[in-house]
């Protein structure tokens, strides 16, 4: 048994991204900025399959082949303030975010196609870090930040992957973002020199959280499709949610 990929495409990336930072006062300090990331993707992923040795034939598997494009785009700005009050020290921020990502998956002969698309018109990420400095040797600090996680390039990409022909894969164009609140406490305390004591409490919880299963499909790993023929396969999902702690 022998198989061969063929694959070819492109990858367009456009970035801008312009900062400011204003040291208002040696206590003081007002930053900002704004960031644009566009991303444009094609692949014809096309997957050939030798089931004799002795003819030496590869046989085009269009059931394992695919042709995707996508088109990524992230606008971001954002804004931080940092002080001081006596014994506390302040940093807080903000960032708005807008997203767009739209996939079109084809057929070999380009016939007909498979959109998909996950928008987020904005969505905000404050953030807040308080440290209070008991003494020179002691810091007490509590953070909240909210976050996100995209999806990979692999994870998104709707193509079998049969380099493992017992654990095939593919991904998830479907996937969406995965956001995730977390929550920290620490106490440092230098108590003597070249020594240190940090203890941390923290609490994360996620939402779309982006995470490996394995399904049940027809065995696309060969030229004649045979409905009676299955196989695991591995790929992503968005859970429900998630505590870490």
């Amino acid at each position: 048994y022998q198989q061969q990929t063929i694959g070819s495409g492109y990858n367009h990336f456009l970035t801008l991204q312009s900062d400011y930072e204003n040291p208002i006062t040696d206590d003081t300090k007002f930053e900002a900025g704004a960031r644009a990331a566009i991303r444009e993707f094609r692949t014809d992923n096309l997957q050939y399959i030798n089931d004799s040795i002795t003819t030496n034939k590869f046989l085009l598997n269009t059931f394992a082949s695919s042709r995707y494009k996508f088109n990524d785009q992230v606008y971001a700005a954002y804004s931080t303030y940092s002080f001081k009050v006596n014994k506390f020290s302040y940093q807080l921020g903000l960032r708005a975010e807008s997203s767009n990502y739209t996939g079109q998956l084809f057929t070999l002969n380009n016939a007909d196609s498979t959109k998909f698309k996950v928008s987020y018109p904005i969505s905000l990420f404050p953030s807040a870090f308080i440290t209070y400095k008991v003494n020179d040797k002691q810091d007490l600090q509590l953070n909240y930040s909210r976050r996100i996680n995209r999806p990979n390039f692999f994870q998104l990409l709707p193509s079998y992957d049969f380099s493992d022909p017992q654990n095939p894969s593919v991904g998830n164009p479907d996937l969406r973002p995965e956001f995730t609140n977390s929550f920290e406490v620490s106490y440092a305390n230098n108590y003597k020199r070249n020594a240190n004591f940090l203890a941390t409490v923290y609490l994360k919880y996620t939402t779309d959280l982006i995470t490996r299963y394995v399904y049940k499909d027809v065995n696309r790993n060969q030229s004649t499709l045979n409905t009676t023929d299955s196989l695991y396969y591995t790929s992503y999902i968005n859970a429900n949610n998630s505590y870490t702690y």
